[in-house]
């Protein structure tokens, strides 16, 4: 009897333990919703990145339980890249599941460009963050795993990537709300729980092509290595949790040294160059990368943040300086400040646009320009009764006067004895009534135009 018994008492055993792996894929998701929502904000909304395979699956079935027990809106969102000739199977597929979990979908068609600066799988991620981005959820929700951060770990490091890139992903992102619940979870155990749960699920067949990075270190490294290393998905996961602690010192030692110089405007972040000359280079260039993120910019090799450094720590004052930081960004530096500038805006065209009571303007070179009902102040409305109002780039020689103590000026004058940064002076639109100039956006109404005490006005913002 005893000899019989014992094998069975080991099955039920192994059983067990099986099963409570399984249901405790649940508690680890809602231990993590409950400790984010108590340390970030009340979380009333989520949108899940569903692909339609495995992960993506399981996620969406592990937060359709999760809502029952919090109650939020639970959203799904696919991004169709027509990567593959599979794609519209793959969106019937996540339309299916969402109707039978009652689980609204959005559905966002993608096009890859046809110079693919950052390989195919990096434009692929770059429009799908970008499309899931424009959720207007609390929380968008992506189902990677603890595979998915030691292989990317790997990549990072082959691509001589620094701290900041082999802290890998991080289980929250506020800055843009992105949550992955399930980064601490093996591979083997979502698939254990879409076993146990018998979830449907695609696959995708691009995911034994090796000629992509990820694959090929998915398929070909990784067995290795855990053959050899047991243990080594836990142990690289390890180490990408203390590198993102070490970011976060970095981070907020930046902080103490841009304290007093950064400011904010349509820019968004300008960086005071005495800041910089007051650091060690390590420091200053810690500085540098922390204003690029701040500004969305992807990180420079380091032969670019060094030459960036040695210009603007070197230049002169009234050097221009330019410095290409992508195909749609560069830096520039006037008056001792450092701005990341659209680099279309070094391109004008002519263009004359008639105003019919917008109250914004989107002009040719990607600025735009804001009118506003006023009292008191801006452009006469009296005038637009039998006059045109226009819009239209500078030509040269125009002539402005709005203060009447003052003599008239050129408009080159007054753009040089503004604080206006030279790139701007040349995309500066101006305000015509019929063919005469009456207002210069941010720097005022001709003496002609203007509404005095109590008449209504027409405000004009660039």
């Amino acid at each position: 009897m005893a000899s019989t018994k014992k094998p069975l008492s080991r099955k039920v055993k192994a059983s067990t333990s099986k099963q409570t792996k399984q249901s405790s894929l649940f508690n680890v998701v809602d231990r993590a919703f409950v400790s984010l929502a108590e340390s970030h904000k009340k979380i009333k909304s989520m949108t899940v990145a569903l692909s339609g395979g495995m992960d993506s699956v399981v996620l969406l079935n592990l937060l359709h339980s999760l809502q029952k027990k919090h109650r939020f809106t639970l959203n799904a969102m696919h991004v169709h890249h027509g990567l593959s000739k599979h794609a519209d199977k793959w969106v019937r597929f996540c339309e299916k599941l969402c109707t039978k979990l009652s689980i609204p979908l959005d559905v966002r068609y993608v096009k890859l460009p046809q110079k693919k600066s950052l390989g195919i799988e990096g434009e692929a991620r770059r429009l799908r963050y970008e499309k899931l981005l424009q959720s207007k959820s609390d929380l968008i929700v992506l189902a990677h795993h603890e595979d998915d951060q030691a292989e990317t770990f790997l990549l990072q490091l082959i691509r001589g990537a620094g701290v900041k890139g082999l802290s890998s992903m991080a289980h929250f992102d506020d800055v843009r709300n992105l949550w992955r619940p399930l980064l601490n979870t093996s591979r083997s155990d979502i698939e254990s729980y879409a076993k146990q749960h018998k979830l449907k699920w695609i696959e995708d067949e691009s995911n034994q092509n090796i000629d992509f990075d990820r694959n090929f270190i998915r398929s070909k490294v990784f067995p290795i290595l855990k053959n050899r290393f047991n243990h080594i998905i836990k142990v690289i996961s390890r180490s990408s949790s203390h590198l993102a602690e070490a970011q976060h010192l970095l981070d907020d030692l930046a902080k103490i040294d841009l304290k007093n110089h950064l400011k904010s405007n349509k820019y968004k972040h300008i960086i005071q160059v005495k800041s910089l000359n007051k650091l060690s280079l390590t420091r200053a260039k810690n500085v540098l990368r922390y204003w690029l993120e701040m500004n969305d910019q992807l990180m420079p090799s380091k032969d670019l943040l060094d030459e960036l450094l040695r210009q603007v720590l070197h230049a002169k004052k009234d050097a221009e300086l330019k410095i290409e930081l992508s195909k749609e960004f560069e830096i520039r530096r006037y008056q001792d400040e450092i701005y990341i500038v659209h680099r279309n805006q070094n391109t004008q065209k002519n263009y004359e646009i008639v105003w019919n009571g917008e109250s914004e303007i989107l002009l040719p070179n990607g600025s735009k320009l804001q009118f506003k009902k006023v009292k008191g102040r801006g452009i006469n409305l009296k005038f637009l009764k039998d006059h045109k109002l226009k819009i239209s780039n500078r030509k040269g020689g125009e002539f402005f006067k709005p203060d009447s103590k003052r003599p008239t000026k050129k408009i080159k004058q007054l753009l040089q004895e503004s604080n206006l940064p030279p790139w701007e002076r040349e995309l500066l639109p101006l305000i015509f009534l019929d063919k005469n100039l009456a207002c210069v956006p941010n720097f005022g109404v001709d003496v002609k135009y203007q509404s005095k005490s109590q008449e209504d006005g027409l405000e004009v913002m660039w």
